[in-house]
């Protein structure tokens, strides 16, 4: 059916969703004190993605050359986020120390995810949530088990006088789980 009003398309879309919509979480980095400064996360990582899965696809060989399609494994590529720098730089020195440790623990001492009592604080657990346009939460997308695979470098120049500096971090992760929590929101004061 053809969309012939206005009306029409406006009852269908309503206000739409916004990309500016939106807020990542990040879980808290354990151990260091840079991590401690790490709650302004939420309110410096200015852009992100809603995350993409590729379903993969197998053919089975069937009678007269013909092929049936299957799903395959499911896979998901990494995911980009994008930091304003605060002055103290502390979200870039935590997750440094976190790319730091992720690799030192696996290799240098393997008793450390080991130990018992011992917290695993090399991998986060990312909530990315979209807003409507009155705040309130519309869906979340849930990362498990991610690092920080990428920091990118940041660019410093004299020219550059009403900046503020910013790096993308690409993460790796397992996989991610889909449903809004109810009772969450934002404040558009």
């Amino acid at each position: 059916m053809a969309i012939t009003k206005i009306s029409e398309l406006t009852a269908a879309i309503k206000t739409g969703a916004r990309s500016n919509m939106f807020q990542v979480e990040l879980s808290q980095l354990g151990g260091s004190e840079a991590a401690q400064q790490i709650q302004n996360w939420t309110y410096l990582c200015k852009g992100a993605q809603l995350p993409s899965s590729t379903l993969g696809l197998v053919e089975v060989p069937f009678m007269a050359g013909r092929r049936f399609k299957i799903a395959g494994d499911r896979t998901f590529p990494e995911w980009t986020t994008t930091v304003l720098n605060d002055t103290n730089q502390k979200i870039r020195q935590a997750l440094e120390e976190l790319q730091i440790q992720y690799g030192v623990t696996d290799y240098e001492s393997p008793q450390a995810k080991t130990s018992p009592g011992a917290e695993n604080t090399e991998f986060q657990t990312i909530i990315v949530r979209q807003f409507d346009y009155g705040g309130n939460e519309i869906y979340a997308y849930t990362l498990y088990n991610a690092w920080p695979s990428d920091i990118s470098t940041i660019d410093l120049s004299y020219d550059s006088t009403d900046t503020v500096e910013e790096f993308t971090v690409t993460w790796s992760y397992d996989y991610f789980t889909l449903g809004a929590e109810t009772g969450v929101g934002i404040t558009t004061n």
